[in-house]
């Protein structure tokens, strides 16, 4: 089948591009994409705004994530205008879900919670559909098909988290237990494959007091696990599998979510035992359970992928598709806890390169030596 073959070449493509991240990530250079100059300090540097690779991989995360719920509901007949409508509506909810509870439950006012998030988005998308299908058939006269649609979501969720602990990594948080802390059978499995991050800036360096240290690569189990869990539940999806694909994809990362926090050395709010997060993920698993047996199958419906790539590969959502990665990026991006200070000056050879040389009368000599701090050569009128 020809969905079953697409979603094969995407796993072959996750783990090249998944062996490659896990390895480079957890490295110091991978935890700041840019520094914006803000303001100039008295002596000649830049106060800088960081932007970071977290914000990239959330932001390919939540593009990524989209992607696949048009894909799948454009494949079950559902019109982009919905699909579109209802995404717009969760994310509205959702973005700043992710750092209200993370300050509520962490005490964090400069972190995000995924898991927060989620929770939010998992109760408020059945609500969204039913309104979404009340107007359907109040305007159109037409149903939604609520259980593959409620599928595309969890499915959608399921790869975007999955994606998304990319930026984990890159910044450190999430973090596993340290190796020698772990449980045996822990020990033994990573024993060579681990993760050991590099950088005062990581957050595993400054609020663990872990870097240099290995740890069990908890973000990158998680994201072999959810996307691996996502790609699976898009086969039962195109199988027409629609209940089923829901409750394994909402069930399945919700109690690995559970017991992934075993394996956490971060805080992760209230009990050490048992955090409100697990908490989240139990209650977000119990109640995709009554959903998926709530509602009709729709085993009639066929869903065809070369219709979900068509509705893909339209100008229109290519630009939507953008702008929400582009809006994710900046939203979780901007680093509120680094600083940053940038320098500016010429290269040695700036005169060869503007096309000039010393003997020319309208090339700018060279600055004095005694030059204050952070002052640089003028730059040459040409």
């Amino acid at each position: 089948m020809a969905a079953d073959l697409f979603l094969l070449v995407c796993a072959l493509l996750f783990g090249l591009g998944f062996r490659l991240l896990f390895r480079h990530l957890p490295e110091e250079r991978w935890q700041f994409v840019a520094s914006l100059p803000l303001k100039k300090n008295h002596d000649g540097s830049w106060q800088g705004l960081n932007l970071t690779f977290y914000g990239l991989f959330t932001g390919l995360a939540g593009g990524l994530g989209v992607a696949t719920f048009i894909l799948l509901t454009a494949s079950a007949g559902v019109s982009l205008v919905t699909s579109l409508a209802l995404t717009l509506g969760v994310l509205i909810i959702c973005l700043p879900a992710a750092k209200i509870i993370a300050t509520l439950v962490e005490k964090n006012r400069h972190g995000f919670t995924v898991g927060g998030a989620s929770f939010v988005g998992i109760i408020i998308a059945p609500i969204f559909l039913w309104l979404a299908d009340k107007a359907s058939q109040h305007w159109w006269d037409t149903p939604l098909p609520t259980l593959p649609m409620l599928a595309a979501m969890s499915i959608a969720y399921v790869m975007g988290e999955g994606i998304g602990r990319l930026a984990c990594i890159s910044f450190g948080c999430c973090y596993g237990k340290a190796l020698h802390d772990a449980p045996l059978w822990a020990q033994r499995m990573f024993a060579t494959l681990n993760h050991v991050f590099i950088g005062k800036t990581k957050k595993i360096a400054f609020a663990g007091e872990m870097e240099a240290v290995k740890v069990i690569p908890i973000q990158a189990v998680t994201c072999v696990i959810y996307t691996a869990l996502a790609l699976f539940c898009c086969a039962l999806f195109f199988h027409q599998l629609f209940a089923l694909a829901f409750a394994l994809s909402l069930v399945g990362s919700q109690l690995w979510r559970v017991y992934s926090e075993t394996l956490r050395a971060d805080y992760r709010g209230g009990s050490t035992l048992f955090s409100v997060y697990q908490l989240m993920a139990l209650l977000a698993a119990l109640y995709g359970v009554a959903i998926s047996i709530a509602l009709p199958s729709h085993g009639d419906l066929q869903p065809l992928l070369a219709m979900g790539l068509a509705s893909l590969w339209s100008p229109g959502v290519i630009l939507a598709l953008q702008l929400i990665t582009v809006i994710m990026f900046f939203f979780s991006g901007t680093s509120t806890i680094t600083t940053g200070e940038l320098r500016f000056g010429l290269a040695a050879d700036w005169r060869s390169q503007a096309g000039c040389e010393q003997k020319h009368k309208h090339c700018a000599k060279p600055a004095q030596r005694n030059s204050p701090p952070g002052a640089t050569t003028p730059v040459p009128r040409l």
